[in-house]
């Protein structure tokens, strides 16, 4: 009964779990098991990543005209996360959102020496070289606008979350796994939206709370 929109009210899960005698979270956790039936917990199977990448590139192409409402850390994207969980069907909106920003995205991008949109350019760059090896890869000419040594740092972050299904793939094998994910055609909508200033409207579509309850659901 958590809302889509902002016309349905939210649930008061505190209010809920006094009336049954039951803590809250509880509660809540109950009813995502009612609406997720297939839930998982621990690792991810690479269908799930690809599914995942899949719809927040969708939604991000979707919103790449719309104000960007909201800077608050893993929020800052507004994502709707509680309709892409229910479109994957395996796992909580906190579990995508976690996944996604606490390790999909790159903590460069905290650091300032890099931007979201740059994964999407070095895929395509890549993509582009038909490098059989790294050592093939000119690192420092990769993207202009970025080291070589960033370049080839956040590379190996990527080659971390494709999972033991690439532990032995070659160099281009795995570029084409991340190009899927990556995919250029939701390069522009990523740069459109990056480009907008925030404007802070409060919290949007997952509760920060909710989040801290099931980090350990993303790992």
């Amino acid at each position: 009964m958590e809302s889509k929109d902002k016309g349905e009210a939210k649930p008061n899960w505190r209010k809920v779990g006094n009336e049954l005698g039951k803590h809250r979270i509880h509660v809540k956790d109950a009813w995502r098991r009612i609406k997720l039936p297939n839930m998982k917990k621990g690792h991810w199977s690479q269908e799930e990543y690809k599914t995942l990448f899949d719809l927040v590139n969708k939604d991000l192409q979707m919103r790449a005209l719309e104000e960007k409402k909201s800077k608050h850390g893993m929020l800052r994207d507004n994502i709707k996360w509680e309709s892409i969980s229910e479109t994957l069907g395996t796992r909580t909106n906190p579990a995508c959102c976690q996944k996604w920003y606490y390790q999909l995205t790159s903590p460069l991008v905290a650091e300032g020496v890099w931007a979201d949109a740059d994964d999407y350019r070095l895929l395509y760059a890549l993509d582009s070289l038909d490098a059989c090896c790294m050592e093939d890869v000119d690192w420092d000419n990769v993207l202009e606008h970025r080291s070589g040594d960033v370049c080839r740092k956040r590379w190996n972050q990527m080659v971390k979350h494709i999972g033991q299904y690439g532990t032995n793939k070659s160099f281009a094998e795995k570029v084409e796994i991340l190009s899927k994910r990556y995919c250029a055609d939701a390069l522009e909508a990523r740069e459109v939206f990056d480009s907008k200033r925030a404007v802070d409207s409060g919290l949007f579509g997952i509760e920060v709370a909710d989040v801290l309850e099931t980090r350990e659901e993303a790992l």
